[in-house]
């Protein structure tokens, strides 16, 4: 499973996020199982499947949750090397897929580069700190941050990677690939998008200019009843967290 950006206070550690305990109210609790669920399939990550699932069972009911039950279906009764098999067509052989969040928005460009040092400057703003060797636009990376850091910084992240979001979304969706409904359930969980100034001096909202063309999604806000509010989730004692 990925290491992603901890407390700098904690860095020195081996932690990594874990399974919440879905009792949580709704948003954070998402982000972390999309966090792990769209991670590669290795066998830590298989032999938590029921514990996995019952994180999933005990979430709010919402449109995201519902998202994540989909999901679920197939991934309890899939065979591990299916399973394997799948993330491995679905991501890493169809670029219009890859989990970067950036990579859709700007693919291997100048502008990539600036939008990466945005994410990994947001992380340290925060007080987290990225793992050697992990991109910081990495999608389980950027959820992991969303469901640990404070509202305004975990929201600023999200509006950057927005765009990297929808693109990877309606990808997924056009395979029928059942990480499709992951993708959703992040989607509706995100912030109202905000208005900003493109690192290359372009105005748009930060990563809507895709390499395809703008995708116009109804995003279902955390106003709207759907479950996904900011409260905080239980997280697994191996997880690193500051003193």
């Amino acid at each position: 499973m990925t290491y992603g950006p901890l407390p700098a206070t904690a860095a020195a550690g081996g932690g990594r996020i874990t399974i919440p305990s879905g009792r949580g109210s709704g948003r954070r609790d998402v982000f972390a199982l999309a966090s792990l669920l769209l991670d590669y399939p290795d066998d830590d990550l298989c032999a938590s499947r029921d514990r996995i699932g019952e994180a999933i069972a005990s979430l709010p009911r919402s449109l995201a949750s519902a998202d994540l039950r989909e999901f679920w279906a197939w991934f309890c009764t899939a065979d591990p090397s299916q399973l394997r098999v799948e993330y491995v067509k679905t991501f890493d052989h169809r670029r219009r897929a890859a989990l970067y969040a950036t990579f859709a928005p700007y693919g291997d460009t100048r502008r990539r580069g600036v939008a990466l040092a945005k994410l990994r400057d947001a992380y340290h703003r925060a007080g987290f700190v990225e793992r050697d060797g992990e991109l910081p636009d990495y999608l389980p990376v950027v959820l992991q941050f969303a469901a640990l850091a404070g509202d305004d910084a975990a929201d600023d992240v999200l509006c950057q990677a927005r765009g990297g979001i929808e693109s990877v979304t309606k990808a997924l969706d056009a395979q029928k690939s059942p990480y499709a409904a992951v993708m959703r359930a992040v989607e509706r969980c995100l912030p109202a998008p905000r208005q900003s100034i493109d690192p290359a001096g372009i105005g748009l909202e930060f990563g809507i200019a895709n390499l395809e063309s703008t995708v116009n999604h109804a995003f279902v806000s955390t106003a709207a009843g759907d479950g996904c509010d900011a409260e905080s989730f239980a997280v697994d004692p191996r997880l690193e967290v500051p003193a």
